[in-house]
């Protein structure tokens, strides 16, 4: 479904399903073992750090 086995930190994302749908921002760390991201994404005005499954994530299609 996503690219996301290919994803690094720093790498920007857009995250494709869930409660954070079409929220974009780079990737903070990857936990292969619980096939879970780590981002950085912009709520409020503020960096804010979400955990979402690995497999709702994507490269930004312009990154």
């Amino acid at each position: 479904m996503s690219s996301a086995p290919e994803l690094q930190p720093g790498d920007t994302v857009l995250v494709t399903d869930g409660p954070f749908a079409q929220f974009t921002g780079p990737v903070h760390a990857i936990d292969r073992e619980r096939d879970r991201v780590q981002l950085i994404v912009q709520i409020f005005g503020d960096d804010t750090r979400i955990d979402v499954p690995l497999g709702t994530v994507e490269r930004a299609p312009n990154a």
